[in-house]
């Protein structure tokens, strides 16, 4: 499949988690979550929570299987005064928005940032 501006040929892994067993859940497909538990996932985070994966699909059910990728390229919202950069190092962490990704404050995050597209607000990972 082919991504970006330039395209080629990526390969992906999607695991399935599952959504909190309990506490209200608002997970869309695209957001940015994090590990919380064994298989569990969430998108309610804090600023510089470490990103586990991309959601695959919406969940609002307590409990529910939710498809989660791991590695590949991930196209997600950013958040924050500064944008992701295109460095090779940087990465990205979750922002206080809930399912939005960020630049780290310090130090990297996860993945290696391919572009940052400022106008809408989007930057493509490979995690």
């Amino acid at each position: 499949m082919a991504f970006g501006d330039i395209g080629g040929v990526v390969t992906e892994l999607v695991i399935t988690c599952r959504t909190p067993a309990a506490g209200a859940v608002s997970i869309a497909k695209g957001d940015a979550v994090k590990l919380i538990g064994a298989y569990t996932v969430s998108n309610d985070t804090d600023a510089e929570d470490p990103v586990f994966g991309e959601a695959l699909a919406d969940a609002s059910d307590n409990g529910a299987a939710i498809p989660v990728k791991v590695r590949g390229i991930s196209i997600f919202e950013y958040d924050g005064e500064t944008p992701p950069v295109v460095d090779g190092l940087a990465g990205v962490t979750a922002a206080a928005a809930n399912g939005k990704v960020k630049a780290p404050a310090s130090g990297n995050g996860k993945g290696v940032n391919l572009k940052v597209d400022a106008a809408a607000g989007l930057v493509h990972v490979l995690l």
